[in-house]
């Protein structure tokens, strides 16, 4: 697990994805989503990673940014049959990503390529690391939901793995 930094969603969104992963823990007994504040990854980091810098270089960033608007749509799958939503790229948010970036990787290693400029795909997670037929059992189910949203980021927040290896906890929200 990962110290992720991102935009938590706002309401009505945040409450709309728990309650996606709350259906989908109840309908096929899948574990719940691991980081319980429904986010935007915009980079993450090992977590090894010297927490408090992480929180300084995101307080930096967000200092630099202004709210904007982003916008989803659909359901997609990566690798690994994890499940999401996409979310579109815009100036302002692969902006926000590159700076995320510049600020973070020198604080230590990005647990995946994933967060990478090259390979980042904005997203916000709805079920991690399903089998193959799950997966579809999974998207389907999640078909019949609406996911075509528009809302504005307005935070960068740093979440980590609890001491336990339970669900993240929160250390920060930082205004855009």
């Amino acid at each position: 697990m990962a110290i992720i930094v991102g935009p938590t969603l706002p309401e009505p969104y945040f409450e709309r994805v728990e309650a996606v992963w709350d259906d989908l823990v109840d309908r096929f007994g899948i574990d719940r989503y691991v980081n319980p504040y429904p986010h935007v990854t915009l980079y993450g980091l090992e977590a090894s990673a010297d927490v408090d810098a992480v929180v300084a270089a995101a307080e930096r960033v967000a200092a630099e940014h202004d709210p904007f608007t982003v916008r989803t749509s659909g359901l997609g799958t990566f690798p690994g049959y994890h499940v999401y939503i996409p979310v579109a790229k815009s100036p302002a948010l692969l902006h926000l990503h590159e700076d995320t970036v510049d600020a973070l990787a020198p604080l230590g290693d990005a647990p995946t390529e994933y967060y990478e400029p090259d390979g980042w795909f904005p997203h916000v997670g709805l079920a991690l690391s399903l089998d193959h037929d799950l997966a579809g059992e999974v998207v389907g189910h999640l078909l019949e939901r609406e996911f075509a949203w528009t809302f504005t980021v307005d935070n960068v927040s740093v979440t980590r793995p609890a001491a336990d290896g339970g669900t993240h906890e929160l250390v920060a929200t930082i205004d855009l």
